[in-house]
């Protein structure tokens, strides 16, 4: 056995943030390389502590400042990774067009090695030049905060929407089609379940009384109590990975999914568990702070309503697919599985390699 004096400590860089993708996902990376025997040392970019979990802060009290070891960067390509540049460092991050923003492939290349959620984001840093080696380390869910749910029968349908309101989450597309397949429908409901205010920042408004848009984020463990109030789920974005579709999935959801980007990969995998939905069209990439970036798929609209129309109209046997594709996603997307897997990656990688778990 290696004695854990002779094991160098993981410095994870990272957003503690229970509220954002890359902040849940965080913890769930720390505490998992914990679980595993490495020595977890965390920097935090930004730590906002209500509702992180108990094994989180007390790795956070336990933090020092960087001192030796090898550097996880979990993030965004943001400033705070040039404090890094000269350590043997590792970036896991995503991104959700067909190009990387253009001083991207550059800042990669330094790294030991690049992991990424998905085929979709690796195939993209290779054909932007990213020359490192790239791994495909999957995000999922944790089963324990995202059980399957026996949801009641009850009059209407109600379509649940989550992700923040900008324009990559094609949400303006996702009312579109809602009202093309509920027009006239008075049990029908739509929610909206944004965060950081997007909504009024893009002026999302709701003027029909059966949309509800809920627009401040929730400093709590998941928000499983939104995907107990629906009945189908859209997942219209262009995304690195797709957190809401696996989520929606692993209540026993029906979820309808825009099948590009990096939501590909799981409506690849699962196959006809997910309600998939090509791209009806291709919009170009221009986002805010990184320039163009290459095109992003538009979902359908007519096609969602398609699908929307189906699961309104097959309640049970859209019921029995949810079911499925949450036993899938519970053995397939399971999160405990990503800090084993990002241990694995740093190890292969470092030069020379190294064991940084004391089990």
């Amino acid at each position: 056995m290696v004695k854990e004096s002779a094991t160098l400590p993981v410095n994870f860089v990272a957003h503690f943030l229970v509220a954002d993708g890359y902040g849940s996902l965080a913890e769930y990376a720390a505490m998992g390389m914990a679980r595993e025997g490495a020595r977890v040392n965390l920097l935090p970019i930004k730590v906002f502590r209500e509702g992180l979990a108990p094994a989180v802060l007390e790795l956070l009290e336990k933090s020092t400042p960087y001192r030796e070891g090898p550097v996880l960067f979990s993030a965004a390509l943001e400033p705070e990774l040039e404090q890094y540049a000269d350590t043997e460092h590792f970036v896991h991050t995503m991104w959700e067009s067909s190009r990387l923003p253009a001083d991207w492939p550059d800042r990669l290349n330094r790294t030991r090695a690049v992991i990424v959620p998905t085929r979709f984001v690796a195939d993209v840093c290779r054909s932007s030049g990213v020359t490192a080696p790239v791994e495909v380390v999957p995000e999922g869910v944790d089963p324990d905060l995202y059980p399957w749910i026996e949801r009641p029968a009850r009059q209407g349908m109600t379509t649940l929407v989550v992700g923040t309101v900008l324009p990559r989450k094609h949400v303006a597309q996702a009312i579109e089609a809602w009202h093309l397949a509920f027009d006239g429908d008075p049990d029908a409901r739509l929610i909206i379940k944004s965060r950081f205010r997007t909504a009024r920042t893009y002026g999302l408004t709701a003027d029909d009384p059966r949309i509800t848009v809920i627009d401040d984020e929730e400093m709590v463990r998941g928000i499983l109590h939104w995907y107990e109030q629906a009945d189908v789920l859209l997942a219209l974005g262009s995304e690195g990975f797709g957190l809401p579709l696996v989520e929606g999935m692993a209540t026993g959801l029906p979820v309808i999914a825009l099948s590009s980007e990096g939501q590909g990969d799981v409506c690849a995998d699962a196959g006809d568990l997910v309600l998939s939905v090509p791209p009806g069209g291709w919009e170009t990439a221009d986002e805010p702070g990184y320039g163009r970036c290459g095109v992003r798929g538009v979902p359908d609209v007519p096609k969602v309503a398609e699908q929307l129309t189906w699961v309104a109209r097959h309640r049970e046997e859209a019921a029995s697919m949810g079911a499925a594709a949450s036993r899938w996603v519970h053995r397939n997307r399971n999160l405990w599985n990503k800090g084993p897997a990002l241990l694995d990656v740093m190890e292969t990688h470092m030069r020379p390699p190294r064991r940084l778990r004391v089990r």
